[in-house]
């Protein structure tokens, strides 16, 4: 069955889906996204992904629909597609414009949702862990597009290519100033003595849905300390153990970076627990929405 996707207020298949050659979005990468996954036909964490896209889309200048609309419509996606457990791409653009490559004013933006069945890696990925590269792209942490979704991910692509070419999962990304940002794609976390450290803001990240989630409701309900800080290289390197976190994969053991071994190269009992943990968050949101 041919996919069924959202285009500017219609469901239609996905071979009658057309976005203007003028649009912002394809000219500039001018524009934002947004990646979630459904559970039993529910899309874990919504609200949250729907207000960082609004907050986002006003620094853009992106006048978009409200959230509840938005809702509306992923949904309406999902179930064109008969799907339940699937990932969910909203993408958003300020729109066409004649006049490129003027800044865009605010007129009729482009909004595109795609959704397709989804299964996570295999419990044997989840059991070794994710090996990753230090790749030579860098984020700029004085740049405002750090902390956007933006649909510029060309420095995510470059990095996700180079750790293919390294035949490793995954890449870490440094920034400016050689302390760890995030991975391609992920928010990055290593654990000291029951402690939880991440990248803080200034460190040029995008605060993952994902991130928020074992930082203000996973880690307070295991009685686990968390810090928001500077990340050296080094520090990722001797942690006892770590992991990385995004909606798709939830929170992935992070064990090989650079050739050398996390701890003791397998996934650590914190990282464990908190897998488990998000694992029964999200069957107890399920049970709030009346899934199964």
């Amino acid at each position: 069955m041919e996919a069924v996707v959202y285009l500017n207020g219609s469901l239609m298949p996905l071979s009658q889906a057309r976005i203007s050659p003028l649009d912002y979005g394809f000219l500039y990468g001018y524009g934002l996204f947004e990646t979630m996954r459904a559970y039993s036909g529910h899309v874990f964490r919504l609200d949250k992904h729907l207000a960082r896209l609004e907050r986002s889309s006003r620094e853009l200048n992106i006048d978009l629909d409200t959230p509840a609309k938005l809702e509306t419509a992923i949904y309406d996606t999902l179930k064109a597609n008969q799907l339940q457990n699937a990932r969910i791409r909203l993408s958003v653009s300020p729109g066409e414009e004649e006049q490129a490559p003027n800044l865009p004013a605010k007129a009729e933006p482009t909004v595109f949702i795609i959704a397709k069945g989804y299964s996570p890696p295999s419990e044997d990925i989840y059991r070794r862990g994710f090996v990753a590269m230090v790749t030579r792209v860098h984020r700029s942490p004085r740049s405002p597009a750090s902390v956007l979704k933006s649909l510029s991910g060309l420095d995510i692509l470059l990095a996700r290519q180079e750790a293919a070419s390294y035949g490793v999962d995954h890449a870490i990304l440094l920034n400016d100033d050689d302390l760890v940002a995030e991975g391609s794609s992920t928010n990055v976390f290593h654990v000291n003595d029951r402690t939880l450290f991440t990248p803080a803001e200034h460190s040029g990240i995008l605060q993952g849905v994902t991130r928020d989630v074992v930082l203000k409701e996973l880690a307070p309900s295991l009685g686990l300390a968390t810090k928001e800080v500077d990340v050296a290289l080094s520090d990722l390197l001797e942690a006892e153990e770590a992991f990385l976190t995004n909606s798709m994969i939830e929170v992935m053991p992070l064990t090989i970076v650079a050739d050398r071994s996390i701890g003791t190269g397998r996934p650590g009992p914190l990282t464990r627990r908190l897998m488990k943990a998000y694992g029964e968050l999200v069957e107890r949101s399920l049970i709030e929405q009346g899934g199964s």
